[in-house]
């Protein structure tokens, strides 16, 4: 009895497994939606938007442009005005966990994982003069980096 007992969870067990690796819900909206589980395409329907908001980079005493923004249900500001060809360093204060711990400027081949509940600097010299857009890796929170000549 024991053996057909063992047997009957491993199928159970084995049972459960398999629907969740089949679909995994999505927790994004108040009541949540499932995605099959092989969806690689960006999350675009629960893309988050933020009032724009823009801040501008100052020079600080190393030469440095530096400024800050912090992630909440978005980036604040999500737009920073920075000039072309000077160092840029861009104080990234996490306040939540998720996909925001990583962000990345694909214009100037960065990415950097941000520790959450603390301030991570980025750094990198902004060499092209546009807008370039930064992002988490799902595409569901962007800001934009004006460059200035």
């Amino acid at each position: 009895m024991k053996q057909f007992t063992l047997y009957l969870t491993i199928i159970i067990l084995s049972i459960l497994i398999a629907s969740v690796n089949i679909f995994a819900q999505c927790s994004m909206g108040s009541s949540g939606h499932q995605h099959g589980a092989k969806k690689t395409e960006p999350h675009s329907e629960h893309k988050i938007v933020v009032p724009p908001s823009k801040g501008y980079a100052f020079i600080n005493d190393d030469g440095m442009q530096e400024a800050t923004i912090i992630i909440k249900d978005g980036y604040h500001p999500n737009t920073i005005v920075v000039k072309k060809g000077i160092p840029l360093r861009l104080n990234f204060d996490l306040q939540e966990e998720g996909c925001t711990a990583t962000v990345s400027f694909k214009d100037f081949d960065v990415e950097k994982l941000l520790a959450p509940f603390e301030i991570s600097p980025v750094e990198f010299t902004p060499d092209i003069s546009g807008s370039f857009t930064f992002a988490c890796p799902m595409n569901m929170i962007e800001g934009t980096i004006e460059v200035k000549e």
